[in-house]
């Protein structure tokens, strides 16, 4: 048996992996085979002919004179075409950035992160970052996040005071899966977890980033031991658990269903509560297997024609909004405009009380149309499922009937490259009790502000979101006043980064500006 490590230079370590080298016996005349065991194993396998050689010590055997014969959780075997059956000191070399950072950029960031971090993407243009290895450094380290309820909490991406920086770093935030809970619960502003619909970041890979930004986060230099790269344990949701029926109340379920690899599967289902009377909802609890992206309930509103309903809502039946060469199905989208916000999320998990004696209205013979939204960045199909219960309590404990706030502009007209400001304002013809709001637009919003208009509350920020595929489902406790004869104003920033004129419509390449919500 003989132990291979990384080389040393100057005292630093350059990248090397420790492992072990077990001869595997003599094949054919002029050939060895040698195999790599440990921990290591994976990690190393992943990038084979990606930044790494084997060296021997007789004549450094490049990486394409040496075979790989077999791969498994338990070991990787190689096979030495090259010279005489002899015994030799091997060791595997990595030739890519020698310092953390180097590593972090290559290794990390560019596999998982840069792919959609990327120049022209919708996730950079929405999170106005980029990790492409050129500018990753300059992007991150010392940098405020796009994302305004980050910005107030005085979040970086990176900062460089070390300990002090950690709990203000954005990106760990962000990245740090075992406290996803944590995220979703404390955070909803802060929007999903990373990497986005594809597994999450190896341990070792997660404390070689957190040593990085204990050292100050270095552009420069060896602060964290490569060796800790070899722990490929990643964090593991809990399993996805259906939810046991409500004692009072509807529950509706999706799937399961197949989400294809590389690929976002988003789609509407109807469905029909068949309550013969109405039902009063205060509570909602949504559970979701991962993967998913976000799962919103819609109920139609008044406008939709009988025949239209007849022929497009279909109940249990799945409407694909993407077809399979990526395109949107205009009949799919054309359901949308029929669309009131009834209850949603983002996160895998939600349980949503509504304030104590409030409750909405679901119409005798109510649907609600149910949109499913699963984001899979793997090579290999997945399966997404969603669980919702409506819970509802008695007529006579209602205190207050919620109602849906629907404020729709479609009154929008974008020049060609160029950065517009559309705004919108709806006065409140009753006093209004908030306690959720929630936004829908399309590709090309930069922001989506909702604010008081005139008097005393003129400028008072409401809401806002800078992320148009998934923006935050704020909740108001106590709830947000909003007094007759006020004003609310939307304003919505869109870059229309196209040679054409972009108006209101219904395809993602057209745009919305709609404020969703709730109140009594």
């Amino acid at each position: 048996m003989m132990m291979a490590t990384g080389m040393m230079t100057g005292g630093h370590d350059d990248g090397g992996l420790e492992f072990t080298l077990k001869p595997k016996g003599l094949g054919q005349a002029g050939q060895f085979q040698f195999s790599v065991d440990g921990p290591g194993v994976n990690y190393f396998t992943r990038f084979l002919g990606d930044g790494f050689h084997v060296e021997s010590s007789t004549d450094l055997k490049q990486w394409h004179d040496v075979e790989l014969l077999k791969v498994t959780d338990e070991e990787t075997v190689f096979h030495d075409s090259g010279g005489p059956p002899v015994s030799r000191f091997y060791r595997v070399r990595y030739e890519g950035g020698t310092s953390t950072w180097g590593i972090i950029r290559d290794r990390i960031l560019g596999p998982s992160c840069a792919g959609c971090h990327s120049e022209g993407t919708t996730f950079a243009k929405q999170s106005k970052l980029l990790l492409t290895p050129d500018v990753a450094y300059e992007q991150l380290v010392n940098r405020k996040p796009a994302n305004t309820y980050a910005l107030d909490d005085g979040l970086e991406l990176v900062g460089t005071e070390g300990l002090a920086s950690v709990g203000k770093s954005f990106l760990w935030e962000k990245i740090n899966t075992a406290e996803r809970q944590h995220f979703y619960d404390d955070h909803p502003g802060y929007g999903s977890l990373m990497p986005l619909g594809a597994d999450p970041l190896t341990d070792g890979e997660l404390k070689f980033i957190l040593q990085w930004i204990l050292e100050g986060a270095p552009e420069h230099g060896v602060v964290a031991k490569v060796a800790g790269l070899t722990n490929l344990e990643r964090y593991s949701p809990p399993p996805f658990t259906p939810l046991d029926k409500p004692g009072s109340g509807i529950q509706l379920h999706v799937g399961p269903f197949d989400v294809p690899a590389n690929f976002e599967r988003e789609f509407f289902m109807y469905k029909e509560l068949n309550n013969q009377q109405p039902v009063y909802v205060n509570r909602v609890q949504i559970e979701m297997m991962q993967g998913s992206h976000h799962f919103i309930g819609y109920l139609l509103d008044s406008t939709v024609p009988t025949l239209v309903k007849r022929l497009l809502f279909i109940p249990n039946k799945i409407r694909d909004l993407h077809l399979p060469d990526g395109s949107d199905d205009p009949l799919v989208l054309a359901t949308m405009a029929f669309h009131d916000f009834f209850a949603g999320t983002q996160t895998p998990r939600l349980d949503y009380q509504f304030p104590k004696g409030v409750a909405l209205k679901l119409p005798a013979q109510a649907g609600l149309d149910l949109n499913t939204h699963y984001v899979n960045r793997t090579g290999e199909p997945s399966t997404g499922e969603v669980y919702m219960n409506l819970h509802t309590i008695e007529k006579n404990d209602v205190q207050h009937e919620a109602k849906i706030i629907n404020f729709n502009n479609a009154d929008i007209d974008l020049p060609p490259n160029r950065v517009t400001t559309v705004t919108a304002d709806f006065r409140a013809s009753e006093k209004m009790n908030v306690f959720q709001l929630f936004s829908h637009s399309h590709e090309k919003t930069i922001e989506f502000r909702v604010e008081i208009a005139g008097g005393k509350r003129d400028g008072e920020l409401l809401y806002i979101s800078y992320d148009w595929e998934h923006p935050p489902v704020m909740k108001f406790d106590p709830p947000l006043v909003i007094n007759r004869g006020e004003i609310v104003r939307l304003k919505t920033t869109y870059n229309n980064w196209t040679d054409e004129t972009i108006n209101f419509g219904l395809r993602s390449v057209d745009e919305m500006m709609i404020l969703f919500g709730a109140y009594y």
